[in-house]
Parts: structure tokens; sequence; C-alpha cells
């Protein structure tokens, strides 16, 4: 019992050392000692055994005034494991590699158009085996691949329990773990833009997170982790019907979702109109075009103001749309909500949000990341 004590005090010290690696660009066995408390002879042990596992590298040594030798400088291996990401889309996909710091270094989009078949799959790990070979990659580092899919998982992140925009319902991790040597997972695409978004915040706070595409997603973040539930359907409020009267056909087979409304392809006028094309209109200033912005933005204002009700959390409006909102949309819609909403004025609870580079991607890589760093 006495040494298997002492194993937990080396192990937690280990860990520690290798986290404090997160925090500071560069670590002495000063930095180590002031932050963490350890002793020389550990501190020595901790950092030749994160230099054999390849997990930091020597950096050179530090400047200072005083007389004697300089600390040896130590620092991450940015390249000590890599965690694959991918998007899958109707007519394409989107393939990211994130480093040690889950930082986003190399990104490919391979024009594949979905279909439901084995040679589809084997298509997509030949893309995903090239993109390592291109990129230099050593496989032996690669911690796994998280793949970002329009439709809902098992907790097990292994099959896909539900998925109407792409016919992928009953697909299992195993079409592309035949072909490839390190772990694979499915992610709700919203729940992906839910981590690439905390990943990136100042703040670390229970959220809903509006996922605003060409469809609508949602999730909720709590204590830090996304909320699914006990049967990973908690946190779908794009199925919320807000409107009675009206009769929107939703692809879920319902009518008047919250997708219906807010999602990109309810504010285009039809199938050839772009974003940037509408956003030059409004920002022209043109009438018929800010008309049906401002009604967009109150469609979206009952969304929110139905949501916060339900869940009093901040709300992050992320996604595509999120490239070209700006501060006085923000204003719109919290006066929209302050003249609509039962509760006297609150504080501000709405934010822009910030991952716009590839979020569904990058966040389905994020959880390769942490569980490596938190399982050493």
């Amino acid at each position: 019992m006495k040494d298997q004590g002492m194993k937990s005090i080396q192990k937690n010290n280990f860990s520690e050392t290798f986290h404090l690696f997160f925090q500071h660009d560069r670590v002495s066995k000063q930095v180590i000692s002031d932050n963490l408390g350890h002793s020389l002879p550990t501190i020595t042990s901790n950092l030749k055994k994160l230099l054999d596992r390849n997990l930091i590298v020597k950096d050179g040594e530090f400047t200072t005034k005083k007389t004697g030798r300089p600390a040896q400088a130590y620092k991450l291996n940015n390249n000590a494991f890599i965690s694959l990401g991918m998007a899958i889309f109707g007519d394409y996909i989107l393939l990211v590699a994130l480093n040690t710091r889950g930082e986003l270094f190399a990104e490919c989009k391979s024009n594949i158009v979905f279909k439901n078949i084995d040679n589809y799959y084997y298509k997509i790990s030949q893309v995903v085996k090239s993109f390592i070979i291109q990129e230099n990659i050593d496989e032996n580092c690669i911690t796994g691949l998280g793949i970002g899919i329009q439709g809902l998982v098992s907790q097990n992140q292994k099959n896909i329990i539900y998925s109407q925009i792409l016919p992928m319902q009953g697909v299992t991790t195993d079409v592309l773990q035949r072909y490839l040597s390190f772990p694979v997972t499915f992610l709700h695409d919203a729940d992906a833009v839910a981590l690439a978004e905390e990943r990136i915040s100042t703040h670390r706070e229970d959220a809903i997170y509006l996922s605003i595409g060409p469809h609508l997603g949602t999730a909720m973040m709590v204590d830090g982790k996304i909320y699914n539930g006990s049967r990973g359907r908690s946190g779908t409020m794009e199925h919320i019907t807000i409107a009675m009267n009206d009769k929107r056909p939703c692809y879920c087979g319902r009518y008047n979702c919250i997708e219906t409304y807010i999602a990109i392809n309810a504010l285009l006028s039809d199938g050839e109109e772009t974003l940037s094309q509408f956003f030059n209109l409004v920002y022209q200033g043109d009438e018929p075009t800010l008309q049906r912005w401002h009604q967009y933005l109150d469609n979206v204002s009952e969304a929110i103001m139905n949501l916060h009700m339900f869940v009093d959390s901040p709300i992050v409006l992320a996604g595509e749309l999120s490239m070209y909102l700006r501060p006085y949309d923000i204003d719109y819609l919290e006066n929209r909500i302050s003249k609509i909403s039962v509760f006297p004025k609150e504080n501000p609870y709405l934010s822009i949000g910030k991952a716009h580079n590839h979020p569904v991607a990058v966040g389905a890589a994020l959880p390769f990341v942490k569980k490596f760093i938190e399982n050493i």
C-alpha cells in the first residue's frame, strides 16, 4: 500500500509538471519549483522523463544578469502528438490537424460527394492517408480522428443514431476504422462548434451555442462539458417549435422548428444567393434587404428569448453567420429581446462567436487533444 501511494504521488508530480508547460512558453527548474513546490531531484527526474518521451524539448538558456551558469530552458514539443479532425458535408469533406496545444497547423478540402456506400468511406480514408504523408506527420503520433457530422451520435461516439440532412443513421466508425490504424470517433457538428468556441473563449461558464449555418445546430455546455443527456438528445433545441400559425416544413418532418426561422437557408431568398452577396446589400443600405434582415433578427430574438427562459445561461451566436455579425446587430437583438421579454431588463447575455476557422473539424479533433493531456 505504501509503494502504491508513493507511485500515485510520483505520477501526480509528473502530470503537474507536464501541465505546467501549457501555461508557460518556456520553463526552467526554478519556474517548476516556484509554481509546484517540487524538490530538485523530483524536478530533474520528471524533466528527464518528459524529454525521453519527446513531450518537451530543450530551448536554449534563460538570460540573466546574475553571476553563475544561466538556467536551462525547456518548452513544450508542439509536435509531440497530433489530433485529426474532419467535417463531412454533402459535396465535400474538410480535414484538419491540430498540434499538442490544440492549434490548427494543416488543413485540406476534398470535393467528394456524399454517398452512404463503402467506396465513399474508402475514398475518405485515402484522403486522410495522403494528408498524413503530405504534411509529414508521424502516424505513430496521431491520437485519433474526430469526425463532425450533421446528426446525433451514441455516448461512445461510435454510432450515428439520428441523421436526416445526410442519410447516415446507423453508420458506425467501422466504415473508416477498418482502413485506419488510430481511433475514430463521431461528434455532433453543433457540439464540435461549441468545443471550438469554448477553447478560445476568454471565460469558462455554462453557455448555449447556436451554430448558424445553412442549417441550425445547437449545443449546451455545462461545467466545461457538452451536455447530451442520457440518450444524446439534450441540446437539440433547433427542433423546438416557436410558432403554430405558420407552415414551415423542417427536415425532421415537423413544422415551424426554430431551424426553419434562423438557419441561413431561412434567410437567403433562393438557392443562388450567398451570404456575402446578402450582406453586401445590407452594408450598402439596400432597403428591401434591410427589411429582410431585420425580420430575420426579429425571428432570432424570439428564439433566443425562448431558449434563455429555458436555460438561464449566456448565448453565443456561432457558426458561419457569426463572421458577418456586427456589434450593432447584437444591440438590435438585445433591444428586441428587451421589448418581448416577460422579465425586467437584465444584463446582456449575447455574444458573437470567434471560432471562424473550420470550427466543426477543429472541434471534432479537440477531445483527442484533451484526452491525451489528461491521461499524462
